[in-house]
């Protein structure tokens, strides 16, 4: 059966945390030089500058946010930078210590327009309350039925008028493999002996989702206007979804 995601990224969030966010060797390990994370946050920069010129081109030329929302937030990479193009940010993530290091982060860079939230299930979410919704490789690790019941209440969350940024990822190749694997008993420890890792090493999830349904979902609420973006990772195919809800 599927590892429990929440516990598993827990373990990825004390163990380390920026590696979790970019998996890159330079970012592996509890703490990071000063020099490395000054690469980290410039990366989630010219992540987000990269977004909202998209944003800007294909969606809505004039959006500017207000209040904003990072789906899976984890230690700031991309919440710090929405913060600076909108009047308030929320970042919620499942793990405590991946929000422990981006509220100490937040501090220590001076940016107070942020709220964080540790929620699993997003069910401290109302209606209507952002104008712009964002998350970047964040549901892939999610089992799919609790990503859609996640994303049903992601989208409820934002305004009429709002932009969203979702990724998902529909390709994987060793998916329906891993499927199979993860029903035998023990099949965690079992990958990490072959893989010579200590038997108790997280397993991060890369599932799949079909997009027909997602979709459909982001159509009932409302959005009329679509672009898509291809993304690929070491055969790993996703899209990068841009809509506006009407």
């Amino acid at each position: 059966m599927f590892e429990n995601s929440d516990k598993e990224w827990e373990i990825f969030g004390k163990n380390s945390p920026y590696h979790s966010v970019f998996t890159h060797e330079k970012y592996q390990g509890k703490t990071l030089s000063e020099d490395v994370k000054v690469e980290f946050w410039q990366s989630g920069q010219a992540r987000i500058d990269a977004v909202f010129r998209r944003i800007r081109n294909h969606v809505d030329p004039n959006f500017r946010p207000e209040n904003a929302l990072d789906f899976g937030c984890g230690v700031g990479r991309l919440l710090f930078a929405i913060s600076a193009k909108s009047n308030h940010a929320t970042g919620i993530d499942v793990s405590p210590s991946m929000l422990d290091e981006a509220k100490r982060e937040a501090k220590k860079r001076n940016i107070d327009n942020l709220t964080f939230l540790e929620s699993g299930n997003c069910d401290e979410l109302g209606v209507c309350l952002f104008d712009f919704l964002h998350s970047h490789v964040v549901f892939q690790h999610i089992p799919v039925d609790r990503g859609y019941a996640i994303l049903d209440k992601l989208l409820a969350s934002l305004r009429n008028g709002g932009v969203g940024v979702l990724h998902f990822t529909f390709s994987n190749k060793d998916y329906r493999v891993w499927k199979v694997i993860r029903k035998i008993p023990f099949n965690k420890q079992i990958r990490n002996m072959v893989h010579r890792r200590p038997f108790d090493t997280p397993f991060m999830q890369m599932n799949e989702y079909d997009l027909n349904r997602v979709m459909e979902k982001i159509r009932l609420q409302g959005a009329r206007t679509c672009y898509l973006e291809f993304t690929e990772h070491q055969g790993i195919g996703g899209v990068v979804i841009y809509f506006k809800k009407s």
